[in-house]
């Protein structure tokens, strides 16, 4: 058919045979539409969804195709053809217990260490009993005050729903101990010192 369009050796005739043979290639080199209207694509799974889902295959007419996926955290099985959205599964993940217990039960906090760089805080009972005595003796406060349910509500909903309240009793052993940590500590820096002094502003309210 070019034949009687095109003379032997002319350079449109050429230009026009590499177009065809062009499109032929590419034609060649298109994938095939499989039985559902799609393309065949041989490409990883993009979403984040999949790196918390195991996929499940299985063969059909020899070939290799995913129709499950399972989740890593509780063990359930959604369909999962290569033609669904993902929609399904990203629901489960935001509605799935197990998940978040894990993550529960993993979680923590960034804090600046003093010397400047960035850590991992997580919270300790000891550090907020210990804490809890600093702010009696401080303010004054009476013993039974990290047993008050209104501290506890307040730490819990503010600051660390992990908070446990502290009885008069556990309070007043642990003031002890931490005065006596505190005295060790102060003989110890003194004790390599000949004197020491010590100024003090005490003053009274008059009444009546």
């Amino acid at each position: 058919m070019m034949k009687k369009t095109c003379s032997r050796g002319s350079r449109n005739c050429l230009a026009k045979w590499l177009m065809h043979l062009s499109i032929l290639l590419l034609m060649v080199m298109l994938p095939v539409p499989d039985a559902e209207g799609s393309a065949k694509r041989n490409r990883p799974c993009t979403s984040d969804v999949w790196d918390e889902y195991e996929k499940i295959y299985k063969v059909v007419n020899g070939k290799r195709i995913r129709f499950q996926a399972k989740c890593i955290h509780c063990g359930k099985v959604y369909a999962a053809l290569s033609t669904f959205d993902t929609g399904t599964l990203k629901r489960h993940l935001l509605a799935c217990s197990a998940k978040m217990q894990k993550c529960h039960s993993s979680q923590s906090l960034l804090q600046f260490n003093p010397n400047g760089t960035l850590g991992h805080w997580e919270y300790s009972p000891e550090v907020a009993r210990t804490q809890l005595c600093r702010l009696i003796a401080r303010l004054d406060l009476p013993l039974g005050f990290g047993d008050s349910e209104i501290f506890e509500e307040y730490i819990k909903i503010a600051h660390n729903p992990r908070f446990a309240s502290v009885s008069w009793q556990t309070t007043t052993r642990d003031l002890a101990k931490y005065y006596a940590d505190c005295r060790s500590k102060v003989m110890d820096t003194l004790a390599a010192t000949s004197s020491v002094a010590f100024t003090s502003d005490i003053w009274s309210v008059l009444t009546g």
